[in-house]
């Protein structure tokens, strides 16, 4: 008799502190989730705004000419390309 109602609460303490347990991961993890989301969207929100461009606005990007320095004597100058 006594042997039973130590195995019984045994099996009680034990479902309760599963359900207990499970209870505060699941929490923690959907608040972690929650805490990533809003700040992955605050981010999607911040890139929006920097490439959002307005009306009529044109950006024009262009490399200087390179002067090229060699001489006559020198030769042409060839790029490398390496052939296998």
């Amino acid at each position: 008799m006594v042997l039973l109602k130590v195995l019984l609460i045994v099996l009680g303490i034990y479902f309760i502190g599963k359900t207990i347990i499970k209870g505060i991961v699941s929490w923690f993890i959907g608040d972690t989730v929650n805490k990533m989301d809003s700040r992955l969207r605050q981010q999607q929100e911040e890139i929006k705004r920097q490439k959002k461009k307005s009306e009529g606005h044109i950006t024009i990007n262009y490399q200087p000419k390179q002067n090229k320095n060699f001489t006559k004597e020198e030769g042409d100058y060839v790029d490398f390309e390496e052939v296998r």
